[in-house]
Parts: structure tokens; sequence; C-alpha cells
């Protein structure tokens, strides 16, 4: 089992790469973070004092830690980057796969209903892959309710914002994660083929609810973050919610 400090500097790690915590930023405070996960104060700097050194927060005495909008991936230069991005330095970009509407299967109804305390016969499907300086970072499904279909404009294929970001400049409202679970997956040939990683290689998952401020619950969302991009160690337990 992973120490727990690197348990959490991980799925804090997702929060910034997924974009839930955007450039520039302030994150929760050392004790809203040891409230969030259960743990003391001493893990909670431990992780926080990971991300420093990998360059993903400052932190500044008396004022807090902030999402650094300049941070380098690692093993970025041993990676190819994606012919359909731009090349742009120190931006991440967004490039929508596959838009559609679906029927809502069983485990949507299940996952989503325990807390929205209903069922959607129809979910809108955004396949979005994301990227930095070009280089795939992650691979995300979105399902959402109908009623928020429009986090992403349809016909825009590449975009500069994060899903997250998009959810606030829309509705106006913060999104956050519920019912988190993580875990080191190997991916599929599909997978690895668009993340561009190698075959057989160990890539981070996570899935969670999406939820906003107010409680009101949008949708489930998957994420495959690139493997030999990130450092990362997760719990064996990935039901330990984040």
């Amino acid at each position: 089992m992973a120490l727990k400090f690197q348990a959490v500097f991980t799925r804090l790690q997702m929060k910034i790469i997924g974009g839930e915590w955007g450039d520039g930023s302030q994150i929760p405070t050392e004790m809203e973070l040891c409230t969030q996960y259960g743990v003391s104060r001493v893990t909670i700097r431990r992780a926080l004092k990971g991300l420093v050194s990998n360059g993903y927060i400052a932190r500044t005495r008396g004022k807090g830690s902030f999402v650094l909008s300049q941070r380098e991936l690692i093993g970025a230069s041993e990676v190819k980057s994606h012919p359909d991005f731009p090349q742009v330095a120190n931006a991440y970009q967004y490039k929508i796969l596959l838009s559609e509407k679906i029927a809502a299967s069983p485990t949507d109804n299940k996952l989503i209903g325990l807390l929205s305390g209903s069922t959607w016969p129809m979910l809108w499907h955004f396949k979005v892959l994301g990227a930095k300086n070009g280089i795939p970072a992650v691979l995300s499904d979105y399902y959402v309710c109908e009623r928020f279909k429009d986090v992403y404009p349809l016909g825009q294929p590449c975009l500069s914002i994060s899903f997250f970001e998009s959810m606030y400049q829309v509705y106006g409202q913060k999104c956050h994660f519920r019912r988190g679970a993580v875990a080191a997956v190997v991916s599929n040939e599909e997978i690895c083929e668009v993340l561009q990683t190698k075959p057989g290689s160990a890539n981070l998952w996570c899935r969670g609810i999406c939820v906003l401020e107010d409680g009101t619950v949008i949708g489930r969302c998957t994420n495959i973050f690139n493997g030999s991009l990130y450092e990362f160690a997760v719990e064996n337990d990935i039901e330990a919610a984040f």
C-alpha cells in the first residue's frame, strides 16, 4: 500500500492536471484538506511539499497555495507531440474527439441516482483529449444530463479551457468531484495510441460524479492520465473518496 502522503499527493495532482483547480487558483487550506481526506496535517504538508517540488503549486506564507501556470510535465521531452494540437508553449488545450447523445445505462442511473434522487433517460457523452505543449496528457469521458450539454460548444474541435472551467463560464458555478475512485491501470491499445504511451505501460485512472456548488448533479466522468508524464502513487483501496 502506498504511503498516505503519496496517495493524497496523487489526488491533489489530479485536480490540477484534470483542470478542477485551474492555473493561478488558490487551493484549499491545510486544515480544509485534512478534513477532506481524513489525514493529519503532517501528511498534508508532505503532499503539498511534493506538489511544490514537482512544479505544480507555489506556497506563500500568510496567503496560501496557488496553482502555477508555467509548470512542466515529467518526461515531456521523451514523448512526441500530437499532430492535432498547435505548438503553444506552456498552454493546455482540449480536443473534443466525440460528442453524442446516448441512452443512460443502468450503471449511469445507479451512480447518478444515488446523489440526484432521480434517473435520466438520455445523456450527452463527450470524449475529450487534453494536452500541454501538444503532448497528450489526459483522456476524459464526460456523461452529462441534457440540460448541461452546452458545456462544450458543438462544432468547435479545440478549446483552451477544461471541462471544469467551461462549466464555470457557461453556468456560473464551480464543479467538483464526489464519490471518487482512483487506480493505476494498464490501458488497452486504443487508449495507449491516443495518449501515445507504450502498450502495457501503467496509466492513472480515476472516476467520479460531477456536482455543482449548489449540489446539482451534472453527471459522471472518467479520466485516464498519461502515466509517462506524471508521478503517481495509489492505495490498494481504490474506492477511497477524494
